[in-house]
């Protein structure tokens, strides 16, 4: 039994599966339950192919300052390009849902990529007990951050989509997605797990005030006062 992949699911599910349970417990009713969870398992596959992606740039730019800047920078680009052509594909892009389905498509990718990261992390670095605990500790924040941070920028793309904006929402899922990857660079340099944790600064508020309370509540308030 490998027991460091087991740790790696866990520590990588748990926080997408915990956003799920907070902030999709409460939106319970307003959305199709099915294609949410269909659209995170397409996560899951396309979380796959970035964190593929991430460890060849990872393996290729290893101590390079400038490439290692300049590889995150076309790496976030790519990531969003990626969430915006399955969203925006024509069978999607009339649905009203389609927010929803980028929060849930972001989950998914989000906890992939952490498995993959982590179990990396487990299988080549030497690690006495103390120090696996306290990694994996480091490791379920970072988790926490990287399914935040690409739920809102799936939300926020999706939001575009439905009110003919998509531009100006895929930019500023760049941007966020861009300023997020500088914190990864002690991820390429291989520094210690405790660098890691810059990321959750940034996700964590922009998941919870400008999605959760700036966008999917606000969504909630207008379709009861409809009814």
């Amino acid at each position: 039994m490998d027991v460091d992949f087991y740790i790696a699911s866990l520590i990588g599910f748990l926080p997408s599966f915990g956003i799920l349970y907070f902030i999709w417990g409460k939106m319970e009713g307003y959305f199709n339950e099915k294609a949410l969870f269909f659209n995170y398992f397409i996560g899951w596959l396309m979380g796959i192919v970035i964190a593929v992606f991430f460890l060849l740039i990872k393996s290729s730019v290893f101590n390079l300052l400038d490439l290692s800047i300049i590889s995150l920078i076309f790496f976030a680009i790519f990531t969003e390009m990626f969430k915006f052509i399955y969203l925006n594909m024509p069978s999607k892009r009339e649905l009203k849902e389609i927010p929803y389905h980028g929060f849930s498509l972001g989950l998914g990718i989000g906890a992939i990529w952490s498995v993959a990261l982590i179990y990396q992390y487990f299988i080549s670095a030497p690690l006495s007990q103390k120090d696996y605990i306290l990694a994996s500790l480091c490791f379920l924040l970072f988790s926490l951050s990287l399914s935040s941070i690409h739920a809102s920028t799936g939300t926020w793309i999706g939001e575009g989509i439905i009110r003919k904006n998509s531009e100006a929402s895929l930019l500023k899922a760049f941007l966020a997605q861009i300023l997020f990857n500088l914190t990864l660079l002690p991820i390429v340099w291989g520094f210690s797990p405790l660098w890691y944790l810059g990321g959750i600064f940034i996700s964590l508020p922009l998941l919870y005030y400008k999605v959760y309370r700036g966008y999917l509540l606000k969504v909630k308030g207008k379709r009861r006062s409809a009814a």
